[in-house]
């Protein structure tokens, strides 16, 4: 047998269909959390935080409270907003001009 006649391959090619529900399907790709489960109610929160500030392109701590949708898990008044988002400026998620916030360097707007 020769050698250069015989292919290995590292590769692998896989199928699969998933039917159902689009939120169901959703759920099921998702990555397992590596975090507590309790964190996830709070990340919920700061993702929809975050999506409001981008769809609005910024605005004033009123404003984002009164886009914010009534599914949160906790409700968000004016002042809970600005305890929040001073937080997510620590990590450049959101940056404050003026009396206006705005999304930050590290938010990931795609």
């Amino acid at each position: 047998m020769d050698d250069e006649s015989e292919t290995e391959s590292d590769t692998v090619a896989v199928s699969l269909e998933i039917t159902g529900n689009y939120d169901d399907v959703m759920d099921r790709l998702q990555q397992p959390s590596n975090g507590s489960p309790g964190l996830d109610p709070l990340m919920g929160d700061l993702e929809t935080l975050l999506e409001t500030i981008v769809q609005m392109d910024g605005g004033t701590r009123s404003a984002i409270a009164d886009r914010l949708p009534d599914a949160m898990a906790v409700s968000f008044d004016a002042q809970a907003v600005v305890d929040t988002l001073q937080v997510l400026e620590r990590y450049d998620l959101v940056t404050l001009e003026g009396n206006t916030w705005k999304p930050g360097p590290n938010l990931d707007r795609e």
